[in-house]
């Protein structure tokens, strides 16, 4: 089985603007977005962490991943891949510098977005 985990803006999930991570989860469960290259596998989310917030730095990020992978140990577990979720994708000014430091550290795979569950416009009528 495939273990994810999910780095998230802390801005956006603190907020509540995407309560639960509910998009996510969503895209997840019917592989679709950037979870559709699992379309065949069986897959699991280990974990959710945040990037550190907009006036953080990239190393908070890098703590995050290694106090979810100490966490993961105490529990026989482990991520196979990370995905840097579309609110950093999409919205991030400091992504750049996130997905550099995810990659130097992670040592799995890192994949950049989660799904695309994005409306065109906010007010246009249906």
């Amino acid at each position: 089985m495939k273990k994810i985990a999910l780095i998230a803006c802390s801005m956006i999930r603190g907020s509540n603007l995407c309560p639960g991570d509910a998009k996510c989860f969503v895209a997840l469960g019917r592989k679709e977005g950037e979870f559709k290259r699992y379309e065949n596998q069986d897959v699991s989310l280990v974990g959710i962490v945040d990037c550190g917030g907009c006036e953080g730095n990239k190393n908070r990020v890098v703590c995050s991943m290694a106090l979810l992978n100490m966490h993961l140990k105490a529990l026989n577990e482990k991520v196979d891949t990370i995905h840097v979720s579309t609110c950093i994708m999409k919205y991030c000014k400091r992504k750049d510098d996130l997905i550099e430091a995810i990659r130097q550290k992670a040592g799995v795979e890192v994949v950049e977005g989660t799904h695309d569950y994005i409306p065109p416009s906010i007010f246009e009528q249906s």
